[in-house]
């Protein structure tokens, strides 16, 4: 059987990090890994950055507009299923699926008893990562975070290195709330040598922290997307996630875009990837694409009650383009339901 490893939590904790070195540890070994992507949003980012550091895979699946644990059901069980179908020397022996950090993972359980994968499928466990540079209330004040905990069979705390201190906090309140779930710091990204396997995980399910299931964020939470057509001035994309247009809480921004003045690196990409969680603005390089991957410059911005008219402008007026082309204008249009998608 297919084994699959469930990766979930909050928006802009490292998720996409912790995939990319799970796949890579995958890879090493000689494993014939797929992974299956969920964003919210119309237009995918993760996508582009994990099929930029793992062209090895046996297969990419990127499902957008919508959440793996409710609207997007079906497409996750079609998904494995045309993998279990494949022939056993091409089909993966796992698949890591990421979750957008507003899915409730619980509802992730039953797959193995969906009679499309019936016996063609093994949940192998549940890895959660918590940022630790997050509000430490949130714990306590976010039941769908509490969920994500509460069904895990790992926890990664992430970003220990920025803040020892907060780390050693969240470390102290989760053991408190689930004692019996085994939980490791990261730093910089990387784990102790002797990290629990998240393979290896249990997802029975288990009485201690469980809250009742309300319902999520999800619902409540909207994102759009803008494309870029020009380079973007990296100074001034910091002075927007410094000071970003009223109203609103952001939850989370990220994107794929060049930078006005920056050349070329010695790989010869231009193009870098940007991050914001938890108020803090992080610029990585993005690897040279394959010849046929196209990607595109772009933001996606997530939020709940954000002016998306004032965003979209915002990120516009970040464009710095050469001189004599012209730019587009944004103008107004009709608002979007909330826990709806739009994009530019």
């Amino acid at each position: 059987m297919i084994e699959v490893l469930i990766v979930t939590g909050p928006l802009g904790s490292g998720k996409t990090t912790a995939v990319n070195r799970l796949l890579k540890r995958e890879i090493a070994s000689h494993r014939r890994v797929a992974v299956l992507i969920n964003e919210f949003g119309s237009v995918s980012v993760d996508e582009a950055l994990v099929a930029a550091e793992r062209p090895e895979l046996a297969g990419i699946v990127n499902l957008i507009n919508g959440c793996v644990c409710c609207s997007l059901r079906q497409d996750v069980v079609a998904a494995l299923a045309a993998w279990c179908g494949q022939p056993m020397a091409e089909r993966p022996e796992r698949v890591v699926m990421e979750t957008t950090g507003l899915a409730d993972p619980t509802d992730l359980l039953d797959l193995e008893l969906d009679p499309m994968l019936l016996g063609r499928l093994k949940l192998a466990g549940c890895l959660t990562i918590v940022s630790c540079l997050s509000p430490l209330e949130h714990l306590h004040k976010r039941e769908l975070l509490r969920r994500q905990l509460a069904l895990a069979s790992l926890i990664h705390i992430s970003k220990a290195d920025l803040d020892p201190s907060l780390a050693l906090a969240w470390e102290g309140e989760i053991r408190q709330a689930f004692p019996h779930i085994p939980l490791v710091q990261s730093r910089l990204g990387e784990l102790p040598a002797e990290t629990a396997d998240p393979w290896l995980g249990d997802l029975e399910p288990r009485p201690e922290g469980r809250v009742p299931n309300k319902g999520s964020s999800f619902a409540e939470a909207r994102s759009f997307t803008l494309r870029w057509d020009h380079p973007i001035d990296p100074a001034a994309l910091e002075s927007l996630f410094q000071r970003p247009p009223p109203g609103g809480e952001l939850l989370r921004a990220k994107g794929l875009c060049m930078f006005d003045g920056w050349p070329a690196r010695h790989d010869g990409s231009a193009l870098w990837s940007f991050q914001v969680a938890d108020g803090r603005l992080e610029v990585a390089p993005l690897p040279t694409p394959l010849p046929d991957i196209t990607v595109p410059q772009l933001a996606v911005i997530i939020g709940i009650g954000l002016d998306a008219q004032a965003w979209r402008k915002a990120l516009r007026e970040l464009e710095r383009a050469p001189l004599g082309s012209r730019k587009k204008v944004v103008r107004a249009s009709p608002s979007t339901s909330a826990g709806s998608s739009a994009a530019e």
